[in-house]
């Protein structure tokens, strides 16, 4: 993870699911369809941040596809 003067995540309520950790502080998260990092993933050559964020896309747009009538 590349970090860039970005704040950690201080906590989380209910209902959120914390996705990574570094030092023992919350730094990436998820409610619903939002995503929150406390850092750059885009700046280094790990693409794990990149295909998780294709794969919530692709599960709201096969989502969305099965209630159009």
């Amino acid at each position: 993870m590349t970090f860039i003067r970005a704040p950690y995540i201080l906590s989380v309520s209910q209902g959120v699911c914390v996705l990574a950790r570094a030092g023992g502080k919350i730094v990436a998260a998820r409610q619903g369809n939002q995503l929150v990092a406390a850092f750059h993933p885009e700046l280094n050559e790990n693409t794990a941040m990149h295909e998780y964020f294709l794969a919530m896309v692709r599960k709201s747009a096969e989502r969305d596809r099965a209630q159009v009538p």
